[in-house]
C-alpha cells in the first residue's frame, strides 16, 4: 500500500510540475505579447565655422621716451592713444581690428595674448632692440555676438619702453582666437 500512495505521489507530483511549466510558459509569451515600441525624431543643425581674420593694425604712433620706462596704451574701443611720461608726436594710432564670421547671431569666446608674450623688435637679427605689448583689450569685451554672420572685432593694448629705449620702428605680431560659445 505504501508503494500504491508512492506512485500516487509521485504521479501528482510530476503533473503538479508539468501544469507549472505550461502556466510558467504562458507566463513568458503573455508577457511579450505586452511589448511596444515607440518612434522618435533625431535633429541636428550645422551652422557655418567661425573665422578670423586680420583688419586694420595696431598702431602706437611716434613718441620718445627719457631715461625711465614709459608707456603708450591704445583704447580697444575707440583707438585713443594714452601716455606715461613718454612725448607723443603727432602720427596715425589705432585699435587693431580683426573681422569675425560665421553663423547667425551666434555668440563666441575671444582669447587674447598673455602679458609677455608679445614683443616689437627693431634693430638687426643680431642684435635686436624690444618693446613688450601686453595689457591687450578688446572690445567687445571677453565675449562677442554675430550680426547677421559678421562683427568688428577691436583690439588695443599697451607698450612699455625700457629706459633709454632705443630709437627705430618697431613691428611684431599676436595672435587673437575665437571660438563659438
Amino acid at each position: 500500500m505504501k508503494s500504491e500512495h508512492f506512485s500516487t505521489f509521485k504521479r501528482r507530483a510530476l503533473h503538479t510540475t508539468l501544469a507549472s511549466a505550461l502556466v510558467l510558459g504562458m507566463a513568458g509569451h503573455g508577457i511579450n505579447s505586452q511589448a511596444a515600441t515607440a518612434s522618435n525624431d533625431a535633429t541636428a543643425t550645422v551652422v557655418a565655422p567661425i573665422a578670423i581674420a586680420a583688419g586694420t593694425t595696431l598702431r602706437f604712433g611716434s613718441f620718445s621716451t627719457s631715461a625711465a620706462a614709459q608707456t603708450v596704451t591704445i583704447n580697444a574701443t575707440s583707438g585713443a592713444r594714452t601716455n606715461s611720461g613718454t612725448l607723443l608726436v603727432t602720427s596715425t594710432v589705432g585699435r587693431a581690428t580683426f573681422n569675425v564670421t560665421g553663423s547667425g547671431v551666434l555668440t563666441y569666446a575671444i582669447t587674447l595674448p598673455t602679458n609677455g608674450t608679445v614683443n616689437i623688435t627693431t634693430g638687426t637679427a643680431t642684435a635686436p632692440e624690444t618693446m613688450a605689448v601686453g595689457t591687450f583689450t578688446s572690445d567687445p569685451s571677453g565675449t562677442g555676438t554675430l550680426t547677421a554672420g559678421a562683427q568688428t572685432l577691436g583690439v588695443g593694448a599697451t607698450i612699455t619702453t625700457v629706459a633709454s629705449q632705443v630709437a627705430g620702428s618697431y613691428t611684431g605680431s599676436f595672435n587673437v582666437s575665437v571660438e563659438y560659445n
